[in-house]
């Protein structure tokens, strides 16, 4: 069985803390503070790596620093009934306690990272959240030491005890700017790589020979059947066609409004090679026309329901494209050609990364029997 990055994590930590609960029992130290720190800094390793936001970093660390302290007690006092040593005992509680502690986070952080993945960008700002947890947690342990301290000598060593644990969890909270920092770095040379294969993924459709082949044929056999002023307009529409496509390479983003205006360009060119047999509606409310998709998102979806379905006048492919204001929504009958046509998928991957690299949204694709759906976030 394959053990994931965050696996690893968990493991070393639960084995690093055995080794500092069994050092620090040989030495006659308290342990308490120290596996406190490593506790807290395995929680914000793995939420760093599920990418979610310094508030719910915050919200773990409080939460693991009075579930930690409850779990480790509850274990020891249960292998207090199997072994009398606590040189086995407290660093095998810790170990278990260590373990539960990291598969539970890490359950519960890649389920929050489903439902509100944040970028890089948001997670920064969002930090301070992690700093007020170690104050509050400063506080709390300030407080506690100090009213069961009841001297002054005992008092003296709690503050003593306690600056050097904010100095450790200043350390901690820079370190978490600094891994921030290199994933959003990372982050950016990979849009910047992705948007290049879009772009290059665009530029192919730019020239892409079938389309260009078919339209040429349709243009000749206007010219042919001595239709100047239809062959006129057809090309006229051809050409607003790659004008926008030209126009958008170099955007991330267009208006809706353009883009649906632009694939009511390419449905009358597709109406010309297909007078029946070709349905498609839009039902996009006013509101949502202000906001944003990927540009030729909607022409690539169009286009895959064409290339891979029959359309014919007796088997008619209806294309539907609607809006519930937060997303935009292509769905099509299928009818499979016999001799399917070979596809990549290569279109409708590089969509679905930019929506991912722009927002931190997901596209959704539901492929049923009758339909093919594909639901895309509107920015």
């Amino acid at each position: 069985m394959r053990i994931s990055k965050e696996g690893w994590i968990i493991h070393g930590f639960a084995l690093l803390h055995a080794a500092v609960a069994l050092g620090c029992r040989l030495g006659g130290l308290a342990d308490d503070m120290m596996l406190t720190l490593l506790t807290m800094l395995m929680v914000v390793l793995i939420c760093l790596r599920c990418r979610v936001s310094g508030f719910m970093m915050a919200v773990s660390v409080l939460a693991v620093n009075l579930v930690g302290v409850l779990l480790g007690h509850a274990t020891a006092w249960l292998l207090g009934g199997i072994a009398d040593s606590p040189l086995v005992i407290y660093p095998l509680s810790t170990f278990l306690s260590t373990e539960i502690i990291g598969w539970t986070m890490l359950l519960i952080a890649r389920g929050y990272a489903r439902r509100h993945t944040e970028a890089p960008e948001q997670m920064a700002t969002s930090l301070i959240w992690l700093l007020i947890a170690f104050v509050i947690i400063l506080i709390t342990r300030l407080s506690i030491l100090l009213l069961y301290s009841q001297s002054w000598e005992g008092r003296n060593t709690a503050v003593t005890i306690l600056l050097d644990y904010s100095l450790t969890l200043a350390v901690v909270v820079v370190l978490a700017e600094y891994a921030l920092r290199l994933q959003r770095r990372a982050m950016s040379a990979s849009e910047k790589a992705h948007l290049a294969q879009y772009r290059y993924h665009k530029l192919k459709q730019q020239v892409n020979p079938h389309f260009l082949f078919n339209s040429l044929n349709v243009l000749d056999y206007m010219i042919q059947e001595q239709s100047p002023e239809e062959a006129s307009r057809y090309t006229h529409k051809l050409a607003e066609v790659y004008r926008y496509m030209i126009r958008s390479e170099d955007e991330t983003t267009v208006r809706l409004r353009d883009e649906v205006e632009f694939v009511e360009q390419y449905v009358d060119l597709l109406k010309v090679r297909f007078p029946e047999g070709l349905d498609v509606q839009m039902d996009i409310p006013e509101a949502a026309l202000s906001r944003s998709v990927v540009p030729c998102c909607l022409q690539l979806l169009l286009e895959n329901a064409t290339k891979h379905n029959v359309v014919q006048p007796d088997h008619p492919l209806c294309v539907r494209i609607s809006s519930d204001g937060e997303s935009v929504t292509v769905t099509n009958n299928r009818i499979p050609k016999l001799r399917r046509t070979a596809s990549t998928g290569l279109g409708l991957q590089y969509i679905r990364q930019q929506y991912q690299d722009l927002s931190g949204k997901s596209i959704t694709v539901l492929e049923e029997e009758q339909n093919y759906t594909v639901t895309l976030p509107l920015l």
